[in-house]
């Protein structure tokens, strides 16, 4: 009997999650999304059946859930909320991926087709590895953070947390540590250390902009918190 499962997040990553859980022999039992102009609607096959807002402990407890949503602070405020309320976010890892046995990897993670993690590699909570993505060994990924497709991370680095690397970009081997809540434009090499809350792009990187505090509106539903919206 397959494992059932339901996907927060009925937009276009939430159809590729859905196609990886299917590979990975869950059943979608249902969509959750916030926009009331999906419900009822069918993506993939399986129906948009109502809003994570309105869930309360009970419909949580003991479920599995995958969110598929792209914003790592949402991310992270919605699975650790999974989490609190008795609800499993197991790892999801494409048949494809090819994963050290000394790797380590945490709970809510997403590996895509064809990644490659090396030796002593460490992904924690909440991570989305894309297609094509090769991590060094002994290089750390800390909670929430996303790699895009066809990035190479290099060897020993801390990647802090809810970091965002985008596509194609590179992260040379001597760079030390990437801050947290940084983001790292489409095709940049990065050569050095990365500050917290900043934007780089360019060959090689450099920093285009601080990032302002970004602050998560909740509201309180059935005794439970949800992230309402992030700016």
């Amino acid at each position: 009997m397959q494992e059932e499962i339901y996907i927060v997040g009925a937009g276009t990553y939430g159809e590729v999650m859905c196609e990886l859980a299917d590979v990975l022999g869950y059943s979608v039992k249902g969509f959750y999304d916030e926009d009331n102009s999906k419900l009822n609607c069918t993506i993939m096959g399986v129906e948009v059946i109502g809003n994570f807002s309105k869930l309360n402990e009970s419909d949580i407890k003991d479920k599995n859930f995958i969110v598929a949503i792209g914003n790592n602070p949402v991310r992270l405020d919605m699975m650790n909320k999974i989490n609190l309320l008795g609800g499993v976010t197991p790892a999801l890892i494409h048949p494809s991926a090819i994963i050290s046995p000394s790797a380590q990897i945490g709970k809510g993670v997403y590996i895509h087709a064809n990644a490659y993690i090396w030796t002593k590699v460490v992904i924690d909570d909440f991570c989305i590895v894309s297609p094509n993505v090769v991590i060094a060994h002994h290089t750390t990924l800390s909670k929430a953070c996303l790699v895009s497709t066809l990035t190479a991370v290099g060897a020993s680095i801390k990647i802090e947390e809810k970091v965002l690397l985008g596509m194609s970009s590179t992260i040379m081997t001597g760079v030390n540590s990437i801050g947290e809540n940084s983001i790292i434009g489409a095709g940049a090499v990065v050569i050095k250390d990365i500050e917290n809350d900043t934007v780089y792009a360019g060959v090689p990187a450099k920093k285009i902009r601080d990032i302002k505090e970004q602050k998560i509106f909740k509201k309180k539903t059935n005794n439970n918190v949800y992230v309402t919206n992030i700016i």
